[in-house]
């Protein structure tokens, strides 16, 4: 059984010659932001201001996986803190180069100077992640690093990285307003004063109970980092370099929110039910499982699973045939209201990833359904339960293009669907109104069009508060404004900012100012089916209200049998 030790030290001697400290590749990348930093920075500031100055300031504790007769030292838990107090004091160092008494004074708590009288080689005390390994010590422990920062191009740099920087020049900018020699007791405060305590162990099992159990100062472990931890460990050491460096990939490749978010849709898919506890819990329960080979959990479900929503969430599924139809689906799931589809979305191109007509069919039912339950109101838990039931039909090989499968609307929901759309359709919510317009525009254009990279507003063909005495007011009666003014038939999508003035021109020189381009031709079709009506009446507008609800109907399958009458009074 491994030994556990708990020793209190202050930072003199954490950051000295006993510990030669490296952060392990399993482990998840620096994560502090600017917030977090310069709220260390304020704590121990106020505290050495405010309190007697006998007092000592603790920081918390890290675990260790430490042998006695190494100075060797894994970092467990507390990578945050030790990487923050190493940018702390490299801006400390580089605010009091070439002062007489403090210049100097600080590098050998960032540098292992070397002695070789005791075989001690000049290196860094702490080693990052070997991805962050070089950059950290060419622009944080060296000399003058920070100040060479200001000639990086930052958007080249995200995630871990940009953290650096960004931390590194808030730390400098916030010293380079005090006194040399305040920021030198200052220093000298944070390094006789401030205690860690370092619990340490010889393995990694014992070192992961400590981990498990202890909080990290200021921000909550992730669950990506605790399976990270729990996963990779348990693969055999001469494969744990190869998993690590593609568990970091994908990381890296998906952003380390969505890359959490991945294992919310792997236990979806493996669960089949809304989520009861943590995502941890679940995962670790039912995709983990104690019996799991963590090999063949990377190699059948994370790396294929984290290439599948890397395609859900860029659009970019690849294939010979019918690739620009699936991305256009997928890119219109992504304006639903909520992440909910994105489970079964991944689970369909896996399954039919080499049967692209199949796929395209259920991804097109998928949106429908989808947007049938944005647009009725459907809220989280029954919205989750039907898309389990999605995935458990799927998995006991029901055909879901059949009618009357979990994917397929019934009757009423088309109905309902219908009804909702038939509605007052601009009083809905800002997110739901805009995906009801753009997917009309779609459907009237019958073209693929980016949305997302075009300026557009909703725009009222009649006016909501038109000026008394325009011709709307001799045209429409109180009673029919009402009744016809925020509905789709009435509305448009425009390529301009909203203009309140231009909104209460009368219907011709609407058309002619506002609703065409300089060059005559809108980027919408909604704009351009506006132009062809030569005047807008009652009679118009309810025309068109028809003309555009059949139109859903048609390319959604809603509902046929319902006449527009029958709409009317519902």
């Amino acid at each position: 059984m491994s030994s556990i030790k708990g020793s209190e030290l202050k930072l003199h001697k954490v950051f000295s010659s006993d510990f030669q400290f490296e952060i392990p590749d399993y482990q998840r990348p620096y994560s502090w932001q600017v917030e977090h930093a310069e709220e260390l920075l304020d704590d121990l500031w106020t505290f050495r201001e405010q309190e007697d100055k006998s007092e000592e300031y603790f920081l918390g504790s890290i675990v260790l996986i430490k042998g006695d007769a190494s100075s060797q030292a894994d970092v467990v838990d507390g990578q945050q803190r030790l990487t923050t107090l190493t940018i702390l004091l490299a801006a400390i160092r580089d605010r009091l180069s070439g002062h007489p008494k403090w210049g100097g004074a600080f590098d050998k708590y960032i540098m292992e100077p070397g002695d070789v009288t005791l075989d001690l080689s000049p290196k860094p005390r702490l080693f990052l992640r070997k991805k962050d390994r070089e950059f950290f010590e060419i622009y944080i422990q060296r000399p003058g690093g920070i100040l060479e920062m200001d000639g990086l191009d930052v958007s080249r740099y995200k995630d871990s990285k940009l953290n650096l920087i960004s931390n590194a020049r808030a730390l400098r900018d916030r010293l380079a307003e005090i006194d040399q020699e305040l920021v030198g007791q200052f220093g000298q405060f944070i390094v006789q004063k401030c205690l860690l305590v370092l619990v340490t162990t010889e393995n990694f099992k014992s070192a992961y109970r400590i981990f498990s159990v202890m909080n990290d100062r200021g921000m909550d472990l992730a669950p990506s980092d605790i399976l990270k931890a729990n996963i990779i460990s348990s693969i055999g050491e001469h494969e744990r370099e190869r998993y690590t460096e593609l568990w970091e990939d994908i990381e890296e490749r998906l952003g380390r929110e969505n890359f959490n978010d991945l294992f919310a849709h792997i236990r979806m898919i493996v669960r089949k039910e809304k989520s009861r506890r943590s995502v941890l819990d679940e995962f670790t329960d039912y995709v983990v499982t104690p019996t799991a080979n963590s090999r063949k959990l990377m190699d059948e479900l994370l790396l294929p699973y984290a290439d599948t929503l890397d395609a859900v969430l860029s659009n970019n599924f690849k294939s010979e045939a019918n690739a620009a139809q699936i991305n256009r689906l997928l890119q219109w799931l992504h304006y639903l209201n909520n992440k909910d589809w994105v489970p079964v979305a991944m689970k369909f191109i896996r399954k039919f990833d080499r049967d692209t007509e199949t796929l395209q069919a259920h991804l097109q039912k998928l949106e429908r359904l989808g947007a049938s339950m944005f647009i009725r109101g459907i809220y989280a838990t029954p919205r989750i339960e039907r898309f389990g039931q999605v995935l458990r039909e799927l998995e006991q090989g029901k055909n879901l293009l059949d009618e009357g499968s979990a994917l397929d609307l019934s009757k009423d929901e088309q109905r309902d669907t219908l009804y909702w759309l038939n509605a007052n359709v601009y009083r809905y919510s800002n997110r739901l109104r805009s995906y009801i317009l753009m997917r009309m525009d779609s459907f009237l254009s019958d073209q693929s069009m980016n949305y997302k990279d075009l300026t557009k507003t909703i725009e009222h063909v009649l006016p909501q508060t038109p000026a008394s005495d325009s011709d709307w007011r001799k045209n429409w009666s109180d009673d029919d404004r009402e009744r016809w003014v925020d509905r789709i038939g009435n509305l448009l999508l425009l390529s301009r900012k909203k203009n309140s003035e231009a909104s209460n021109f009368d219907f011709e020189k609407k058309k002619e100012r506002y609703f065409k381009t300089k060059s005559g031709v809108s980027n919408f079709a909604t704009s351009t089916d506006v132009l062809n009506y030569d005047s807008w009446t009652p009679k118009e507008v309810q025309e068109r209200q028809k003309k555009m609800i059949t139109l859903f109907g048609d390319k959604w399958s809603l509902a046929s049998g319902v006449t527009w009458d029958e709409l009317e009074k519902l």
